[in-house]
């Protein structure tokens, strides 16, 4: 099943061919977004601007569509284009912040990429609110009991990842948020980026107010993400940004927003990027998911087996599944690795992850992190034994 999925993809054609084991960073790019991408750039027009572009706009809005029916939202209005999940995030944290009130709380874990840790913070800071930053237990987890605590009357946001990008932990919200709900009426934001690749979400009965995530996470273009929750959550946002389309009328002396989605999306947005995006959404529907996870659970299983086989490595998180793996190597640094892996043709990520709180509580200056796609195979694995065998050699000479 991943073999024929792999054919897709034009990296895997070229002449020199390497291993890639980079996906929690971005996944590889099928043929799909390639045509339909070059197709808009070959044509003229934007969207939602004249007769002339009808074609192109029915195509952006039906991205928009599709990415609705897959995580089970009730309308596409919900559907709010940004730039990525970086820019979604941002968009709830200065949208919200005239709601936040000095001693007011933010909640967040400390296994936060930045993008889910530096908005809240300066949220917190400009408004004179408290940012909380939990712990997590010896499974990479919140604990229920210690959010519990956490939880009053003054904790108006609770901002936590559903993956983690340095361990692949899946954070128990199905039991979190029905927590924070009974105790408080904060608004809960999911960064749902490490999660939208491997798993079939259903945002609507998972019950958070906000969720972020980037397309290029899930076989889409670089430049494209998604926020969307539920509908009156988003519509208690104020724009930050301002400009065409995100008006229903302006005079000199008020601005009347548009409906939902367009009120959060001033300007002209990454038009080839969306309609890119809606052929993958489209493209993927060809494919038996769970034909695709179960192979690529597989895959995962057998290299974590035969990394517990290397000499003083060490895994972070070694009872999860998720194929994201970070590692550690005694007496040897990760980035000395990873350079001699990269020489060999074998692409993995080094350092802190973006999650540089995360990393200091590890006790960590950086990690190695292999990260799998559907794409993967065995010869990849292999190949990459290989290579690491290789450079620990070459190291310890």
């Amino acid at each position: 099943m991943n073999n024929a999925f792999r054919q897709h993809f034009p990296f895997f054609n070229a002449e020199k061919q390497g291993i890639y084991l980079d996906s929690a960073a971005t996944t590889l790019k099928p043929q799909v977004l390639l045509e339909a991408t070059s197709a808009f750039y070959a044509s003229a027009g934007s969207v939602h601007r004249s007769q002339y572009d009808l074609p192109q706009t029915e195509a952006f809005e039906q991205a928009r569509h599709l990415v609705a029916e897959r995580f089970n939202l009730p309308s596409a209005k919900a559907v709010i284009w940004t730039s990525g999940t970086t820019h979604a995030i941002n968009l709830v944290a200065n949208g919200l912040a005239e709601h936040i009130l000095p001693d007011d709380e933010i909640l967040i874990s400390v296994a936060e990429h930045h993008a889910n840790f530096i908005p809240w913070q300066q949220l917190a800071q400009r408004r004179s609110a408290k940012l909380v930053v939990l712990p997590l237990n010896h499974d990479y987890q919140l604990d229920p009991a210690i959010l519990q605590t956490h939880l009053s009357a003054k904790t108006k946001i609770v901002a936590l990842n559903l993956v983690s990008n340095v361990t692949g932990v899946h954070q128990p919200v199905e039991t979190l948020i029905p927590l924070i709900r009974a105790h408080t009426s904060a608004k809960i934001l999911l960064d749902i980026a490490q999660a939208v690749c491997y798993e079939k979400l259903d945002l609507t009965a998972l019950d958070a107010d906000f969720y972020a995530f980037s397309a290029h996470k899930m076989y889409g273009p670089t430049g494209v993400g998604v926020l969307t929750g539920k509908i009156a959550s988003l519509e208690q946002l104020q724009p930050i940004f301002f400009g065409g389309k995100m008006l229903a009328d302006i005079t000199p002396e008020k601005l009347t927003l548009a409906d939902l989605p367009y009120r959060l999306e001033a300007g002209t947005p990454n038009i080839a990027g969306i309609i890119g995006f809606g052929q993958v959404l489209t493209w993927l529907k060809m494919w038996d998911f769970h034909a695709l996870n179960t192979a690529l659970n597989s895959l995962t299983t057998q290299l974590r087996k035969r990394l517990n086989l290397v000499n003083n490595l060490h895994l972070l998180a070694e009872n999860s599944q998720h194929p994201t793996i970070s590692f550690t190597i005694k007496g040897h640094h990760p980035a000395d690795i990873a350079s001699i892996l990269a020489e060999m043709g074998v692409a993995v990520r080094v350092g802190e992850h973006c999650a540089k709180p995360f990393l200091r509580y590890l006790a960590q200056t950086g990690t190695l992190r292999i990260s799998l796609g559907h794409y993967n195979n065995l010869e990849d694995i292999e190949g990459f034994l290989q290579a690491l065998e290789t450079a620990l050699s070459i190291l310890s000479d």
